[in-house]
């Protein structure tokens, strides 16, 4: 499901050398947005932060030290950053459609893991949804997916 990420983290674990821009660009781009859809609404909770960390630990193997730097990176740089269209540009290069998908599921996990969407989660969902030129048929099955998820954690 996540083998680019996988590989990608692997390398930085390794020290290759060889490891290539576009696929550190895609992994930053994805916690970016992550820490996008937690912090929207103002704020990032403690449910959004750790759902975020278990992410990364869980899906993308990465230990909690490791886990921690990045996000902590990931939240800095987000107070920064004033537009999402960069980061969802080098995803769309480097993931097929059904890896988008995974990531657009992953950010709706990350807005419903409080029980609540406000207007500002929405708007961003619906914006990215566009940005990754995902269809409405298919970011409403990632909604539904993540909402079995949390259902079932």
């Amino acid at each position: 499901m996540f083998e680019l990420f996988k590989t990608t983290v692997n390398k930085f674990k390794n020290n290759e050398e060889n490891i290539q821009n576009d696929e550190v660009k895609a992994l930053n781009s994805i916690v970016a947005l992550l820490v996008e859809a937690a912090s929207i609404d103002g704020e990032i909770g403690n449910d959004e932060k750790n759902q975020i960390e278990n992410i990364l630990i869980e899906r993308l193997n990465l230990d909690k030290i490791e886990t921690e730097k990045i996000l902590e990176q990931a939240i800095s740089e987000s107070e920064e950053q004033i537009e999402i269209w960069s980061k969802t540009n080098d995803i769309r290069k480097e993931l097929d459609y059904e890896e988008r998908l995974n990531i657009f599921e992953l950010m709706w996990e990350i807005v419903l893991v409080d029980d609540v969407i406000d207007v500002f989660e929405a708007q961003l969902m619906r914006r990215v949804s566009g940005l990754l030129y995902i269809s409405d048929i298919d970011s409403g099955n990632c909604k539904k997916r993540a909402i079995e998820k949390l259902k079932n954690n």
